[in-house]
């Protein structure tokens, strides 16, 4: 039986099959680009933008101190030019003793600057003085903040927002004159350039490109990149839907927004705005026309055309396009052979290198508002303001990596609390595991303070005598004998030497006088969270303390007992610019004035003749106060100091807590020293004010008691009003009775 063929020619079937599984194909793509087209918001920009996270602005006052050079340092990281012209927007002249800068301005929770010309002079005091551009005195100028990091998400592309009305006209018509001079009078496809293709590809046997700016925009957003002939079907097929979709300027503004414009490290640098930032560090809108055509230039090679790479190929295809917009009329013939004249002035500021100082910060940014954001952390192109200062953040970075041991740096603004830099490692790339946020140690001596603190507050004095001899407390076996470092014992001492020298057995007695209870809730006021022993090894601190967390307890000893909370994040903000959160400074009263002066007068004794005197002979001329800590077998060494402006803890150690026989003063303080020499050049502290209710007596300093004639040591010592001694040293006499008494004393002693 034969088997009847299906009536109509072959090929007719298979045209149908064809059409069919085309209209299907057509119809699935135009689906999924739908989808995607539902999800660009912003005025056709696009949801996928990275979240940027910015340091803090910098505030100059007039009158305040302050080195030039580090002002010009952090011109520079913002992108700032130099010049020897008056200075336009985004641009500075730096002439002795004048700086002359026109700020670009800014607008963010808690800090305005607006735009315009300022000139800053130093006087022979060498501060500053601020003036606007007619010669007024300003009581302040705020330098913008600087680009910290961004997160990219998977995909590692850096890309923000420029709507149309940001986006110069120059650039615009740079964009079109070259990658598609009839754009504005094609519908998505130009026949000539297909035809002029077609031919190349017949003639060299190669697929040549002819497409669009709305094909480029059709494969940036539905298609793949691989050059096929199925894939250029598609892309000319998306060009028609998106040309009957969309109008021609949210087109070309869509395009603008998403192509593809060079690489900054890891990330992927994504439209204009993100490139304007990349390669001039200024905003879209303040593009000039050789910038203008520069970026529109990088378009069809960013690794061939990249100006930081390769300047001359650059300015050879940013004249190409400057000959395209004057062959098409855009630009006059003035305007052509002006910017063909300009040279390249490229201004990157901070490099991808520099931004690694940042990583341990911006790693801790994260992971606190990791669970309150979520994954939109990543793509909704957050502003996350942080209390960073860049230029401390190096200078921390830098400051640990000469340590031969594992350590880390917080520093804080005993002010208001900000955390002004943060480095929890040697280096982040070796390990991203946070020293100064994540890891408990023991702080040794550095807890001490706490205990003196508590026994001020119930009435002692920094002249109370102390029992400073060996002792055993009840324990296991043979009980707990804690000695003074090297073994040395004073017999007695006053609670300022004890804590100078930071001596055990001084500091126990004080402890036993004062109570657990009293240390413990002076600690929590003053900061510290973690547990806390029930134990006297409390008072020598073996509980166990984050970095961080010690160095914020510090400061109630500077601020006049206020404990600001430490905080990395001041405000959120989100793509439209509303501001999710800025919640103010926590601030609660730690210490009364005078007990927090007196803690602070003791600490400063530390740095004078204690345990870290040696801060002069390291280069620290400036006042200081703090405490060195050592812990068991020299397994972790601190050091807590600050002035009025700056308070910062240094810790060394090992991360499987080996015995490394390091010291407070030896390993941690060297480190402290380095990093505050450099720090305090544009932060400089105030001198503590004293209480009215404190007050100085002249004391001897073996009995604690008023000094008299007779005494052989005087001292000046603070006392908290009441507590003050109100009699005569006991021990030693005036006249010839005191003079045969201390020689009966020194014949005894013989």
């Amino acid at each position: 039986m034969t088997r009847r063929r299906p009536a109509g020619p072959a090929w007719l079937w298979a045209a149908t099959v064809l059409l069919a599984a085309t209209a299907l194909s057509s119809a699935w793509l135009i689906i999924q680009a739908e989808r995607k087209l539902s999800t660009l918001v912003l005025g056709g920009l696009g949801v996928s933008f990275s979240t940027r996270i910015w340091s803090a602005p910098f505030p100059l006052k007039d009158g305040a101190a302050g080195e030039a050079e580090r002002l010009v340092e952090r011109l520079d990281r913002l992108g700032y030019h130099r010049t020897r012209n008056p200075p336009v927007k985004g641009e500075y002249r730096w002439e002795p003793p004048e700086l002359a800068v026109y700020l670009r301005g800014h607008r963010i929770p808690g800090s305005e600057q607006n735009e315009g010309f300022y000139v800053l002079r130093r006087s022979g005091e060498q501060t500053w003085g601020v003036f606007d551009g007619l010669g007024g005195t300003v009581p302040e100028i705020r330098l913008e903040p600087e680009l910290v990091v961004e997160l990219a998400g998977e995909k590692s592309e850096r890309r923000e927002p420029a709507p149309w009305e940001q986006i110069p006209q120059t650039l615009k018509d740079a964009v079109v004159a070259t990658e598609d001079k009839r754009f504005w009078t094609h519908h998505g496809l130009d026949p000539r350039a297909m035809a002029r293709a077609v031919l190349a590809n017949l003639t060299r046997r190669e697929l040549q490109g002819a497409s669009t700016i709305t094909q480029q925009l059709s494969k940036n957003l539905f298609l793949s990149p691989r050059r096929t002939l199925s894939r250029k079907l598609a892309e000319a097929g998306l060009a028609l839907y998106l040309e009957l979709r969309l109008d021609k300027q949210r087109i070309l503004t869509l395009y603008l927004n998403h192509i593809y414009l060079g690489q900054d490290g890891p990330a992927s640098v994504m439209g204009v705005r993100s490139a304007a930032r990349h390669y001039f560090s200024k905003e879209v809108a303040d593009l000039t026309l050789p910038e203008s055509a520069l970026i529109a230039g990088v378009i069809r090679g960013p690794g061939v055309y990249n100006p930081f790479q390769d300047p001359s190929a650059a300015k050879a295809r940013r004249d190409h396009v400057l000959r395209r917009m004057r062959e098409e009329n855009m630009i006059s013939r003035m305007e052509h052979d002006a910017a063909v004249d300009e040279p390249l002035q490229l201004t990157r500021g901070v490099s991808p290198e520099d931004r690694r100082d940042s990583a341990y910060y911006s790693a801790e940014v994260v992971r606190q508002l990791l669970p309150r954001y979520g994954d939109s952390l990543y793509r909704h192109g957050l502003s996350i303001h942080t209390a960073m200062d860049p230029l401390l953040q190096n200078l921390a970075r830098r400051t640990l990596s000469e340590s031969k041991n594992q350590a880390a740096l917080a520093v804080v603004d005993p002010r208001d609390g900000s955390v002004l830099a943060l480095t929890g490692g040697r280096s982040f790339s070796e390990s991203q595991f946070n020293r100064a946020t994540q890891a408990l140690r023991q702080p040794g001596s550095a807890f001490k303070p706490f205990v003196y603190a508590a026994a001020l507050k119930m009435g002692l004095t920094p002249a109370t005598i102390l029992r400073d001899k060996p002792k055993t407390w009840p324990g296991a076996g043979a009980g707990w004998s804690p000695a003074n470092y090297e073994g040395v014992y004073l017999g007695t001492t006053t609670m300022r030497t004890a804590l100078a020298r930071s001596l055990n057995a001084a500091t126990l007695d004080l402890a036993e006088r004062v109570g657990l209870a009293r240390t413990q809730e002076t600690a929590r006021a003053c900061g510290i969270t973690s547990p806390m022993r029930d134990d006297l090894g409390l008072a020598l601190g073996a509980n166990e303390v984050g970095l961080l967390e010690l160095v914020a307890a510090y400061q109630p000893f500077a601020h006049a007992g206020v404990r600001p909370a430490p905080r990395l994040v001041t405000a959120v903000v989100d793509s439209d610019g509303a501001v999710l959160e800025a919640p103010p400074p926590e601030v609660t009263i730690a210490l009364d004035p005078a007990t927090a002066f007196l803690t602070n007068s003791l600490l400063e004794s530390v740095t004078r003749e204690g345990t870290a005197r040696s801060l002069r002979a390291l280069g620290v001329e400036f006042p200081s106060a703090g405490k060195t800590g050592t812990t068991n077998d020299g397994r972790d060494a601190w050091f807590v100091g600050y002035t009025s402006s700056l308070l910062a803890g240094v810790w060394v150690g090992d991360d499987r807590n080996r015995a490394l026989k390091l010291t407070g003063a030896k390993d941690a303080l060297p480190l402290w020293a380095a990093f505050m020499k450099e720090a305090v050049a544009d932060r400089p502290g105030e001198p503590f004010l004293r209480p009215e209710n404190v007050l100085e007596v002249v004391v001897c300093p073996e009995s604690g008691m008023v000094a008299r004639s007779g005494c052989p040591k005087k001292t000046s010592e603070l006392f908290l009003a009441g507590t003050e001694p109100r009699s005569d040293c006991a021990l030693h006499r005036g006249g010839l009775v005191g003079w045969l008494q201390r020689m009966l004393g020194k014949s005894e002693k013989r």
